[in-house]
């Protein structure tokens, strides 16, 4: 396993607050008028809701609500992947100028690679704890989609099978295995997503050198199901953590953070690409 097996390191979503004063929004009203542009709210001067550009965008504009919760005004909602050039010009050019006080609130980091990464385990590591976990399986029981950690939370990671994914919407793909990572960034977390991997290990225990096949068992399940370790008694716990601890794994953790090193300068290039190196690319809210 090497960086070459890791295909592609993007970012998925990304969500956009900032101030729209008073004075500027009628150019924002004379902008919906004059783009294709769907509303799906309109009160006037306190609160306009829609998408710009084929509905790619989503916007909203909130006096009342910015007001109630001290917070920033207008908010914008897209994936980059999906906005060719002419269309990030025209956001920079006609949406981004009419705002003050920009900053990133949510930013989704995504590793694309050519290996099933159902077959690792995902591992919290220093100060981070043990995160719930969601799982989605097929009727073999084989994996397909992994939620650690909650919606609501700063940080949360998914991994699902892409190819799957594409197969289901009827796409093609050459690739024989594609998985994804995604890492969901929110709040001060944004401006960590070059550290991702600082909190946590992606490692797959060769189990098969454990003598007892109950204890190989007992370890697969919780392996498989990490919320049932809560299920244990204290000593069960100790026995099980320290028998993962001394069988060898594979860790691949280094590949990743090696690819994301590679990647980085080109990413932080990107955000600021999109704001003209003129306002504060991260912040926490």
């Amino acid at each position: 396993m090497d960086v070459s097996n890791i295909l592609d390191i993007h970012f998925d979503r990304m969500t956009v607050l900032g101030d729209l004063n008073s004075k500027k929004v009628f150019y924002l009203k004379e902008l919906i008028k004059s783009n294709d542009t769907s509303v799906m709210d309109n009160k006037f001067h306190d609160c306009v809701r829609g998408k710009f550009l084929n509905d790619l965008v989503y916007f909203e504009y909130d006096k009342l609500k910015a007001k109630s919760f001290n917070t920033r005004n207008f908010r914008m909602e897209f994936n980059p992947n999906n906005l060719d050039t002419r269309q990030v010009e025209w956001l920079q050019t006609n949406v981004i100028p009419l705002l003050s006080d920009v900053g990133i609130t949510r930013l989704d980091l995504a590793f694309d690679v050519d290996f099933d990464l159902s077959e690792y385990q995902f591992i919290p590591i220093g100060n981070s704890r043990q995160k719930s976990t969601v799982e989605f399986r097929d009727a073999a029981r084989k994996l397909e989609t992994l939620y650690i950690g909650k919606r609501q939370s700063d940080k949360m990671l998914r991994l699902y099978n892409k190819q799957l994914e594409q197969e289901k919407k009827g796409n093609t793909s050459n690739l024989h295995t594609w998985w994804r990572l995604e890492f969901e960034l929110k709040r001060e977390t944004v401006d960590e997503f070059g550290e991702v991997f600082d909190t946590l290990q992606i490692k797959n225990p060769s189990l098969n050198e454990l003598e007892k096949i109950e204890d190989r068992a007992t370890l697969y399940y919780l392996l498989d199901h990490p919320q049932e370790w809560s299920n244990l008694s204290k000593r069960k716990k100790e026995k099980y953590r320290k028998m993962l601890k001394e069988i060898k794994e594979e860790d691949i953790t280094p590949v990743f953070k090696k690819a994301l090193e590679k990647k980085k300068a080109e990413l932080v290039a990107q955000l600021d690409s999109w704001f003209k190196n003129q306002y504060k690319i991260f912040e926490h809210c």
